[in-house]
């Protein structure tokens, strides 16, 4: 925006409105100018993202779509527009149909290798078990009967099974799509004592199927804030440690046909990923940009609310349908809304996590994430209003040389612009009215030093054992190797380099000392840096050991020793004072102890308590 531009016109305004009186009137126009400048400078100030790479949320899993029902085969091309990161979307997730009797058609086969081959992780639910194992005998509706616990945990088993010896590695295996839901197509109701019950037949049968690392996943409840399916498994910590991500449903809020308007919570996740399984509106079709920004919106909340690890519209072509359950029309034509799917799934991939994104005064929804084991990150911001926003991104904690901005709106769909230029960790960028901007960069984290944890001063007797695990933070990317080093301490202290682990025994004649220690952490970046932890350790005075009392039975005598724990005692026997033997050592021992030595017979005995080391 040009200033001398601006006032030039204001000028000439003012002076239209006040022709005879030009004092008054540059004073007028000087007034206006300095509101105008004002204004402008209020906008810019409240117009700011600060992202903050040290503010580490939740580990990304990924977001997805589903090919159930699929009746036709697929593309390269298809396969290309929904999972490459190269050609595509760069979805990193496909939710797949497990058919009752425990199998999959060929042509869902194929696309789950073709989307292997991607990069994407395939994960499969089934919407009813086989006929046979149900109270109704049907495929539609009915419960789940537990008698078939055995039989159908072999089932799925060796569905997974069977998909490995095809090449698919089955990331994921729930065990009922919407075990809550009653409607009139293929599905099974099952209760959360069900659920709790069969897990353990699950677990083990995959286990012996030898595809033990598919991850179990419950309950899959058609909304979002379920029935609470998942609190008995989770209670119980057996039951518990066996099932890795819980997931549900988004159908809430509003009714299907317009979509929730919910703002998702953050569910109790019991440790585990907590995912957002399927989401979709069947409200007639509508591939415009409002509908894509609404459905970014949806994505935002999940990932900055919810704080959910994945998420998931529903199906990625509507099979035979007319309407928006899919991320493309009837005819495989992209809607607005894949791209915008394609705004977080492209650059936030699996293993990244959400950090900070904070805005002040912003009309503009951003969030953040960045790479676990590189120094790539990404910043998705959402302008959903229908005027351009000037936003100032401040990078905190990290920097970069520049970023490139990818761009869907009603001109671009996922389209990439000239890269800007970062400069002292901050760019500007107008966002479009109606769009969705990604920036992705490369982060240039300044050659910060790693932070050891301070150490408090330590006190420990002879023999005991003194261990210490240091403690290291580092810059989040990229991630470094450490390498730990005793700088100064005891000649006998040791310190493991990989683990920064630290051990030392004092020995007796370190007693009464008060010794320096000093512990130096290096990683692996160029230039090296390092950082150095400095602490003490005391050795009290020796507590010498005592003979409380001696005892004579036939040939063996038995001495009762008191004394400090930690070191070792040793029993030592003479005839002569001036030769000693060995008769029985110990380890540090719990005091008092009782010694036994034979007795030699001889005229006179010697004995004597060594301690050590």
């Amino acid at each position: 925006m040009k200033l001398v531009s601006i006032g030039s016109k204001m000028k000439t305004f003012v002076n239209s409105l006040f022709p005879l009186r030009h004092e008054r009137a540059s004073q007028i126009f000087t007034c206006l100018l300095l509101i105008v400048i004002l204004a402008i400078s209020l906008e810019s100030e409240a117009q700011q993202c600060t992202v903050d790479s040290k503010q580490v949320y939740q580990q990304i899993d990924g977001f997805g779509a589903s090919s159930a029902f699929l009746t036709s085969a697929w593309t390269a091309t298809q396969a290309d527009m929904f999972f490459s990161t190269n050609k595509g979307i760069g979805l990193s997730l496909l939710r797949s149909q497990i058919q009752p009797g425990g199998f999959a058609n060929a042509n869902e086969i194929v696309l789950m290798q073709m989307a292997q081959a991607r990069g994407a992780r395939v994960w499969s639910t089934p919407w009813s078990p086989q006929a046979s194992f149900k109270d109704n005998n049907n495929i539609i509706g009915g419960n789940f009967l537990s008698a078939s616990n055995l039989a159908y945990a072999a089932q799925l088993a060796g569905y997974v099974a069977k998909l490995t010896n095809s090449g698919v590695h089955l990331y994921a295996l729930s065990i009922q799509n919407e075990p809550d839901a009653n409607v009139n197509y293929v599905s099974c109701h099952w209760s959360a004592q069900q659920f709790h019950d069969f897990i353990p037949y699950l677990y083990n049968a995959l286990a012996a199927s030898n595809v033990s690392a598919t991850k179990i996943m419950l309950p899959e409840s058609e909304s979002w804030y379920g029935t609470s399916l998942e609190t008995t498994s989770m209670t119980d910590p057996t039951v518990a440690a066996e099932v890795c991500i819980l997931g549900n449903h988004n159908y809430d809020g509003s009714d299907f046909n317009h979509g929730s308007t919910a703002v998702p919570n953050a569910p109790a996740a019991y440790g585990k990923s907590f995912w957002q399984t399927e989401v979709s509106t069947g409200d007639a079709f509508d591939g415009g940009m409002a509908n894509a920004i609404y459905w970014a919106q949806r994505i935002h909340l999940f990932m900055t609310v919810a704080q959910a690890n994945a998420w998931h519209y529903w199906w990625l072509i509507p099979w035979g349908g007319t309407d928006n359950q899919g991320l493309t029309d009837a005819s495989g034509k992209p809607a607005k809304r894949m791209y915008a799917v394609g705004q977080f799934s492209r650059f936030v991939r699996p293993d990244f996590h959400r950090i900070s994104a904070v805005t002040a005064q912003s009309t503009a929804l951003i969030s953040a994430y960045q790479d676990s084991s590189s120094p790539g990150f990404a910043v998705v911001a959402i302008n959903p209003g229908n005027s351009a926003i000037d936003q100032t991104f401040v990078l905190t904690n990290f920097g970069a040389g520049s970023v490139a901005p990818w761009i869907t709106s009603s001109d671009f769909s996922l389209v990439k612009q000239n890269n800007l230029v970062v400069t002292n960790s901050i760019f500007i960028y107008q966002l479009p009215p109606l769009s969705i901007v990604t920036f992705v960069g490369q982060a240039s984290v300044s050659n910060a030093p790693p932070e050891l944890k301070v150490i408090p001063d330590q006190t420990i007797n002879v023999g005991e054992m003194l261990v210490i695990t240091n403690v290291t933070t580092t810059p989040p990317a990229p991630t470094q190797t450490l390498a730990y080093s005793l700088a100064a301490g005891p000649t006998n202290a040791t310190i493991i380099p990989s683990t920064g682990v630290l051990t030392w025994r004092p020995l007796v004649r370190q007693e009464s000392t008060t010794n320096f220690v000093s512990v130096k952490v290096s990683d692996n970046s160029v230039p090296t840096q390092s950082a150095t932890n400095h602490f003490l350790v005391v050795v009290p005075p020796l507590i010498k050991p005592t003979l409380s009392s001696i005892s004579i039975t036939g040939v063996e005598v038995r001495l009762m020793i008191s004394g400090a724990s930690g070191p070792d005692y040793t029993l030592m026997t003479s005839t002569n004072l001036a030769d000693w033997q060995v008769v029985v050592a110990t380890n540090s021992p719990s005091l008092p102890i009782e010694l036994a030595a034979t007795n030699t017979q001889s005229a006179v005995s010697f004995y004597r308590i060594q301690i050590g080391p």
